[in-house]
């Protein structure tokens, strides 16, 4: 071997070693993009599902697992119809796949089309017995027979009952047709926290509402476009099979000296010699699509042709799929999707049946923390916001409070955006010189420091609402008004077991809409008549300024959790206005 064609052969295995690093990260079989399209589907993530679902598709697309799942992820995307197509596209390649009829189910169950939803569950029921579906026809049933009182569980296994979630809700809404709500709300006390998740949103998937109108909650995020197809119909492509020769077409490349042959990006050949050819046993490959590479370079390593084909491989020895079923890791993605798939109870109707259970037998505070979980979960679902409503009392003055009237000279210090960690210090500062406080939270800030907001609440400090996301709230629709307002409200309410009664709309964005909101529920929306953001992060000493000049009798004054310079600032305002016979008080 020459020098330059070793250097050559040097520089290839090079190029493959940072290909393969490179790429290291990304999915490149069929297994990986269906298993990573799984991991996103389960966090929602629609868009990007489908997408690695059509690459899936593009290895092969005579794959029926792969069909359902992007049924699946249209299905959660908001894309009824054309999940429908794909569930029809996994039973035309498989008529025995149990899944793509249990998701055809789904779709009629979505519409309202609860007879065709019955019989696909039925037959999915059928194709694989040993997999449970009865959850999904009692729910059709009881939908079917709402308000009657011949639906019965006839031949529901009690122990699956206790296990299953879907059944356990079931049976609790059977208790409640017949007036057993002490027994109703314990069931519905022990589901609860299983479908609880950040924000106490609905749970990702297909969910039971128990709502004849509209029975399925599809939670994922919307679909925008439908995704590419990574390549054309298998149809115009060639079929190969057994061992096919590769050779290089280099009729319009001079200078070669080598040449690669890669196949879906694994190597299989390397020569150096004319014709350059190789030969490619697809009995080693599974049916289906491939693409084949054909690279030329020169002695430097340069590449100065590249040639990308598909072609299907149909051996007749080789089962039609990318993957075995009876493989490890296909059964397990299988397992995935149908986790993904089966029905459970929305959170929404969890928190609901809960509060209509706790109001039956007077825990009224109960009842007022689950609606709140129902809002914060789906804020149109229907006798939640009336109900809601009813509970939380009187509604509030309409005007919004910038002054407090409490007589005297009093004055509030309140706090945004928290908590944070920087919050233990604010904490310590208040508590040395025996000051109370009103802390407007953020909900996903809360969550994130459950401690701080616990000690802040022990500490007699009062808490606020400021919203869960710090959205601008008078630009966003009512429902989502109430649903991001209610979401802070739930986690607070989780982590210190208070409800808040006041709302400070982040960035002052309170119009007309936010104010509706607050007073329909019992909360009066909280400005100030002092706002340090055009002081902090100056110096100590405007800020002090600032502070004990605004300071009138009732005077709201509005801090940050984040400020350092506020911070610094705050016993020395404390200081000077007590000189001055003022009173710190909470709203």
């Amino acid at each position: 071997m020459t020098h330059s064609v070793y250097r050559l052969l040097t520089v290839v295995v090079g190029l493959l070693v940072l290909d393969s690093c490179a790429c290291a990260g990304a999915p490149v079989g069929f297994v990986e993009c269906v298993s990573e399209a799984l991991d996103q589907l389960r966090q929602g993530a629609t868009q990007e599902s489908a997408q690695l679902l059509q690459e899936a598709l593009a290895k092969n697309d005579r794959s029926a697992l792969a069909h359902a799942a992007l049924g699946c992820a249209l299905l959660l995307g908001g894309r009824i119809d054309e999940a429908e197509s794909e569930f029809e596209s996994a039973t035309g390649i498989d008529g025995r796949c149990a899944l793509a009829a249990y998701g055809r189910g789904l779709v009629f169950l979505s519409k309202g089309r609860l007879e065709q939803a019955a019989e696909y569950f039925r037959v999915a029921q059928e194709l694989e017995p040993e997999r449970d579906m009865s959850a999904a026809v009692e729910y059709v049933k009881a939908l079917t027979l709402t308000g009657s009182t011949s639906w019965d569980m006839v031949g529901v296994n009690e122990d699956r009952v206790s296990k299953d979630e879907a059944l356990s809700a079931l049976a609790a809404v059977k208790l409640m047709s017949g007036a057993k709500y002490a027994q109703a709300l314990a069931i519905w006390r022990e589901l609860q926290p299983k479908a609880a998740r950040t924000g106490f949103g609905e749970r990702i998937g297909c969910s039971m509402t128990f709502v004849k109108s509209r029975p399925l909650a599809i939670t994922g995020r919307p679909l925008k476009h439908l995704p590419t197809p990574a390549v054309g119909p298998v149809g115009a492509l060639k079929t190969v099979k057994g061992t096919v020769q590769l050779r290089a077409d280099l009729s319009r490349a001079r200078n070669v000296r080598m040449v690669t042959f890669s196949v879906d990006d694994k190597l299989i050949g390397v020569t150096n010699r004319p014709p350059f050819e190789s030969a490619w046993d697809t009995t080693r490959w599974p049916n289906g699509r491939h693409t084949i590479k054909v690279t030329g370079l020169d002695d430097q390593g340069a590449v100065l042709s590249e040639k990308t084909t598909q072609v299907v491989v149909r051996n007749p020895s080789v089962p039609n799929e990318s993957v075995s079923p009876a493989d490890d890791d296909t059964c397990g993605l299988w397992d995935r999707l149908w986790e993904q798939m089966e029905l459970k109870p929305a959170a929404a109707a969890i928190n609901y049946n809960l509060a209509v259970c706790a109001q039956q037998t007077r825990d009224i505070e109960t009842a007022k923390a689950a609606l709140e979980r129902v809002m914060a979960a789906d804020p149109t679902y229907p006798g939640a916001a009336d109900r809601l409503s009813r509970l939380s009392g009187p509604p509030q003055p309409s005007a919004p409070l910038y002054r407090i009237d409490k007589g005297g000279k009093v004055v509030a210090l309140t706090f945004d955006d928290g908590p944070k960690a920087e919050t233990a210090a604010l904490l310590d500062a208040l508590k040395s010189k025996g000051v109370k406080a009103t802390f407007f939270v953020v909900g996903k800030q809360a969550e994130q420091y459950p401690d701080i907001l616990r000690r802040i609440c022990e500490e007699g400090h009062e808490i606020g609402n400021h919203s869960y996301s710090h959205y601008a709230l008078e630009y966003l629709p009512v429902e989502e008004i109430e649903r991001d307002v209610f979401r802070c409200a739930a986690v607070v309410r989780s982590i210190t077991g208070r409800g808040m009664r006041l709302l400070r709309p982040p960035g002052a964005h309170g119009g007309k809409k936010v104010a509706a909101v607050a007073r329909r529920f019992g909360m009066r929306t909280v400005f100030c008549s002092a706002n340090c953001a055009k002081v902090e992060g100056t110096t100590k000493e405007k800020v002090v300024r600032y502070v004990v000049a605004s300071a009138k009798p009732g005077a709201v004054i509005l801090m940050h959790n984040l400020d350092r310079v506020a911070l610094r600032a705050l016993p020395e305002i404390i200081d000077k206005l007590k000189t001055r016979g003022y009173e710190f008080v909470t709203l």
